[in-house]
């Protein structure tokens, strides 16, 4: 248990850190709320994660933010999962309550607190481009928030039909599989949510997607996952089609919004730390 007398203590884990804007944005986030608390941040190799997270325990540490490549190696560390944890098998966010160490995903989370800003997914269909970690995580978000139906579009048939299977054994949601090739995706207009969940946003922004530009219609809410840039080819593309456009760092700032709240049991001004992570990437 943490002495009141004491500095409370959280940090990030990752391997590489570098570019990762957690480390200011939280810092900034904890001076905005007047909260005497500390963040560090570990680079922390696979080899040594388990290390890491014994030392966790062990210091008293009150979060822990987990990033690449450790989101499921973490898992056999924990003592408690919650709901979104195990639906998509990968934890984000570590809280520690008295001697436990219980792991959430907020990755998921905040793409379903902000998917609702414009839409109820109730009832709704999703298209999600990728089927690696954070594609699997976002699509099972969104099928436990009520999507009845999402279409998986990756160039792996073999990783497209794991998740297909993933989400139809996990939960009641319907899903198919879309493999891309040289043609481009289009979206039928009865699709309400589209997410890039690959890494090519983050690898190039202004790379083109397979997707059918004209396809893009303005009630379809559009989500990218790459963080290092406010505009990608999707969201300039999706914006100019007049679709609702939710970019990468918000996503980002959201889901470590969501496990400062976890932290520290209140709501972090996420104004202040979009701000941070847009002066940290120069962006």
């Amino acid at each position: 248990m943490s002495s009141a007398t004491l500095i409370e203590k959280c940090c990030l884990i990752a391997c590489p850190v570098a570019g990762n804007p957690t480390h200011y944005m939280v810092e900034q986030a904890f001076a905005q709320q007047g909260l005497d608390w500390r963040f560090m941040t570990f680079e922390v190799p696979a080899g040594r994660f388990g290390d890491a997270m014994r030392g966790i325990r062990a210091l008293g540490f009150r979060g822990v933010k987990i990033a690449e490549p450790h989101q499921e190696a973490v898992l056999e560390f924990l003592d408690e999962l919650s709901d979104g944890a195990k639906l998509g098998r990968s934890v984000n966010c570590v809280t520690c309550r008295e001697d436990r160490l219980v792991g959430q995903n907020t990755e998921g989370a905040a793409l379903v607190k902000l998917v609702r800003d414009w839409v109820d997914p109730t009832g709704k269909q999703a298209v999600v481009l990728g089927a690696g970690r954070l594609a699997r995580v976002l699509a099972m978000a969104l099928a436990a928030a009520g999507v009845t139906s999402i279409t998986v579009a990756c160039r792996s048939s073999g990783a497209g039909g794991r998740l297909v299977d993933a989400i139809q054994s996990g939960t009641s949601t319907s899903a198919s599989q879309h493999v891309l090739g040289n043609t481009p995706l289009s979206i039928n207009s009865d699709v309400s949510i589209l997410v890039n969940a690959t890494s090519l946003g983050m690898t190039d922004p202004n790379a083109p997607l397979p997707l059918n530009v004209a396809s893009l219609h303005s009630k379809l809410v559009v989500a990218e996952v790459a963080y290092h840039s406010q505009r990608t080819w999707l969201t300039r593309e999706a914006f100019n089609q007049g679709c609702r456009v939710i970019d990468g760092v918000q996503l980002y700032v959201e889901q470590t919004a969501l496990a400062m709240r976890a932290w520290t049991g209140t709501e972090p001004d996420r104004v202040a730390m979009r701000e941070a992570a847009e002066e940290y990437l120069g962006i």
